[in-house]
């Protein structure tokens, strides 16, 4: 059996591949640190199987799915934090999830099972059937962010997110209670999945939500300042100023 590994931790990555190197059929032909990584390794390496994460910056698992033609579609076990995503798996008809962080016997459960689908010769049409399924959305995952820290995966609403701020490799969420939030993705990934209605981009570096603008004001140089509710104030670029204005002249702000 012929296993890729998707996950951008490389703790994780590790710890899978740990465990198959413990399995005398099975060769770990790879590993992908991100979503478009994992489509290039998917097609160049033609696994059998893939441990695919679910949540990754960028392109999460099921983008991945999405972009596979589906005669090169492999059979699929999710990686997730949490008990939603593992749900969305089954609606798509994966062959099994794991639970971070993993536990060991159900690490062996798992990949007994997935013996027994592989040899039965049931399980390929069951993945063929995941192409369509992906179409559906996975609101949770739009709704909401996933914030690991450690062994814990704390679930913050995009209702509780006031403004938005780069930092680095990461971004931090700013919530109605004050609590600041470290997410490891990028601004522009962030806003594609973001609610346009609710949220707005004003800078390279930040993002606000709309119902919390304040008092907008204009500065000589083209740029404006934005004062939200919560008493922040933000600076928007000339390259954002447009979408900005375009906004405020709808008369929808």
């Amino acid at each position: 059996m012929r296993v890729l590994i998707i996950d951008d931790e490389p703790p994780a990555r590790r710890g899978i591949a740990l465990r198959l190197k413990r399995l005398s059929d099975v060769e770990v032909v790879g590993e992908s640190g991100d979503g478009v990584e994992a489509l290039k390794d998917i097609l160049r390496l033609t696994p059998d199987l893939i441990f695919l994460d679910v949540q990754m910056p960028g392109m999460n698992g099921f983008d991945v799915l999405r972009a596979l033609p589906e005669d090169k579609m492999p059979h699929v076990v999710f990686l997730t934090a949490f008990e939603e995503h593992a749900l969305h798996a089954f609606e798509v008809h994966a062959l099994d999830y794991l639970l971070k962080p993993i536990n060991d016997k159900r690490f062996t459960a798992m990949m007994e099972y997935v013996r027994r689908r592989l040899n039965s010769g049931t399980s390929r049409t069951a993945d063929q059937r995941i192409k369509a399924l992906l179409d559906q959305p996975l609101p949770f995952a739009d709704s909401s962010f996933a914030i690991r820290t450690g062994l814990r995966t704390k679930i913050v609403s995009q209702e509780n997110v006031l403004w938005i701020s780069a930092a680095g490799d990461y971004v931090e969420l700013h919530t109605r209670t004050g609590a600041v939030h470290l997410l490891r993705e990028t601004m522009s990934a962030l806003e594609e999945r973001l609610d346009s209605a609710r949220f707005l981009r004003i800078h390279r570096s930040r993002i606000v939500r709309r119902d919390q603008i304040a008092e907008v004001i204009s500065e000589d140089d083209g740029e404006y300042v934005i004062k939200l509710r919560d008493g922040s104030e933000h600076r928007c670029s000339r390259t954002y100023s447009r979408t900005l204005t375009s906004w405020l002249q709808s008369g929808r702000a």
